[in-house]
């Protein structure tokens, strides 16, 4: 539990507060139950010659008890139930008041951790390295943020509130029990042994069976989050019967699975009903002997209270053991997002780190070695120099380690070995934020969010102005096509991007681009996915934020590339050529290959 407490920690005042109301509410329902005695008394009135002051040598309570009665009855037997009402119906109205007052704040207690939760897990999910999202199923990941949260809420926040509650009230009363009959009570406690024996066995493999459920939770949203991204492959190849029976498997055992827990958990409930019942009825009689015999310095009013206080004491002991199973069960949760909140996230930047003032000379990659996995080297000695202004083609075979060589320069990923150099500095000498503000980037599968052209050109820059939009868009040769929409700039792009085609969001992204007015730019295959009339009119935008800017320009098309200033052939992770388009041309080497083999691509 320490997970919740710490979570709890700024909201110590309000939990003050709220285990302040609880007790007195329970004081209060305390001083009802105590009140029966006199009524009793009231509708059964002793003889009047046993009607004297009490004596010093009886309990406080049997003093205050009579002083009260002797108080009410001093008014009459009907004045004196009519006053006796009016006080139960004080005590009952304080009661319910302090009831409302630790609710108010409980609720605002339990609000404000879920809030807090969210928001640290939407923080840590950005700050997590792109790797964990390729090794982890999205629907999993999306799961803490939905069902684990409303779990928790339910499960761990709610029934810590049931727990304390029903901790004070058991406290409260088994306290006045105490002073009302230590023999009595002293009885009650050999029987909770065996009460506390059989709940521990209900709900002892909850917890197991709990992590078992949440797990398959996750496997089902996994599964509606694939179905529905690959909802085209599905329909193309009629394999719509074998999703549903593959989704209804899952959702059988799922079923299964929590009608398990559930049962399990419901059962802890009606056996400490019963249990509970019986210990009143051992109560009834052994109490009963003893006011009988008249031992025990019990009075019959008191015997009374006794039995009215243990009854009260009895929905908070249910309670009690139903919280610890639901806490049992939720503890499931709280461990998945512990472990979510434990994974290692991308290397924070040094404390000597500077903000990047723009590139000067260039940018160099130093005996360069990257392993996604140990053991699984992906680049091998890359050794390579952009200098500023200049335009660099990357070239070769998919799974070359490309992108993967762009990724490091965006601080995606660690180098296992070897450095990046920016201007001469290692790349982690500059603060990484500061240092992609001045990269632009645009790939191959461009990534528009579901809000307006105008937001999605202008994202995580809130202070351009429209002008600057608007000019960002002309360079990128997509402002003519934008005034065109229902609503030009502040039209919905839809989930995605869906409601435009490829070569429009692409232009967009190059807008995007363009707005950050970068040092450096990444052409990840920019080209790659659109026909050919689009092409041309994002290759025209290409060129037209190329100039003067240092360029690393990812592409299979050829055509895309033979401009540049410099083309690195990238085989297998090593650098096989370098050159312009002519001189790998002259030599007749791996270049000239990748260009016969795509001269259908390049016409």
């Amino acid at each position: 539990m320490s997970f919740t407490f710490h979570h709890m920690r700024p909201y110590v005042a309000r939990l003050a507060a709220y285990g302040f109301f609880v007790v007195l509410a329970v004081l209060f329902t305390m001083a009802t139950a105590l009140s029966v005695a006199d009524f009793v008394k009231i509708l059964f009135p002793p003889d009047p010659s046993s009607l004297v002051v009490p004596s010093a040598g009886e309990s406080l309570l049997s003093q205050l008890l009579d002083r009260l009665y002797t108080w009410l009855i001093a008014f009459g037997p009907k004045h004196a139930l009519i006053y006796f009402s009016l006080i139960l119906l004080v005590l009952y109205s304080c009661k319910n008041i302090f009831n409302y007052l630790s609710n108010v704040q409980i609720a605002v207690i339990r609000s404000r951790i879920v809030r807090d939760l969210r928001s640290q897990l939407f923080r840590k999910a950005l700050r997590l390295p792109l790797s964990y999202y390729g090794t982890h199923r999205k629907g999993d990941i999306l799961a803490r943020f939905a069902g684990d949260m409303t779990e928790y809420d339910e499960s761990v926040l709610g029934s810590l509130q049931q727990l304390f509650m029903a901790a004070v009230s058991i406290l409260l009363y088994t306290a006045m029990l105490f002073y009302i009959s230590v023999k009595l009570s002293l009885f009650v406690l050999c029987m909770l042994p065996v009460v506390a024996f059989v709940i521990s066995g209900i709900s002892h493999r909850l917890r197991r069976e709990s992590v078992e459920l949440q797990q398959r939770g996750s496997s089902i949203m996994s599964l509606m989050e694939e179905t529905i991204i690959g909802l085209k492959v599905i329909k193309a190849y009629t394999a719509i019967e074998f999703s549903n029976r593959r989704f209804s498997q899952a959702g059988v055992g799922y079923a299964r699975l929590r009608t398990r827990v559930l049962r399990r958990v419901d059962l802890s409930s009606p056996v400490s009903d019963f249990l509970g019942n019986s210990v009143v009825i051992g109560i009834l009689l052994f109490g009963s002997a003893m006011v009988i015999r008249g031992d025990s310095g019990i009075t019959p009013e008191l015997f009374v209270s006794y039995i009215m206080m243990f009854v009260l004491m009895i929905p908070p002991a249910k309670e009690l053991t139903t919280a610890i199973s639901q806490i049992k069960k939720g503890q499931a949760c709280t461990d998945r997002l512990q472990s979510f909140f434990n994974q290692p996230e991308t290397q924070p930047d040094t404390p000597q780190a500077t903000p990047f003032p723009g590139l000067t000379s260039g940018i160099e990659f130093r005996d360069l070695h990257f392993s996604y996995l140990p053991g699984t080297e992906v680049l091998h000695g890359i050794n390579l120099t952009v200098p500023r202004g200049a335009t660099v083609a990357l070239v070769g075979s998919s799974g070359s380690g490309k992108s993967t060589l762009a990724d490091l320069l965006m601080r995606f990923h660690e180098p296992t070995s070897g450095q990046i150099l920016i201007d001469g500095r290692p790349i982690q000498s500059y603060l990484t934020s500061s240092l992609r503000r001045h990269i632009g980037v645009v790939a191959q599968h461009t990534f528009l969010f579901n809000d307006s052209v105008r937001n999605n050109i202008a994202y995580g820059m809130p202070q351009a102005t429209n002008r600057q939009i608007e000019q960002a868009a002309r360079i990128a040769n997509a402002h003519d096509f934008i005034l065109q929409l229902p609503q030009g700039y502040d039209t919905p792009v839809g989930d995605g991007g869906a409601l435009l085609s490829g070569g429009q969001r692409q232009r967009i992204s190059i807008a995007r681009a363009v707005l950050s007015e970068p040092d450096i730019l990444i052409l990840d295959e920019a080209t790659s996915a659109l026909d050919t009339e689009s092409e041309a009119l994002v290759r025209q935008a290409l060129l037209s934020i190329l100039s003067g800017r240092t360029a690393l320009v990812i592409a299979h098309r050829l055509s895309t590339v033979a401009s540049a200033d410099l083309i690195a052939v990238i085989e297998q992770g090593r650098i096989v050529e370098t050159g312009t388009h002519a001189q790998l041309l002259q030599r007749q080497g791996r270049y000239s290959q990748l260009v016969q083999t795509s001269a259908i691509v390049n016409q």
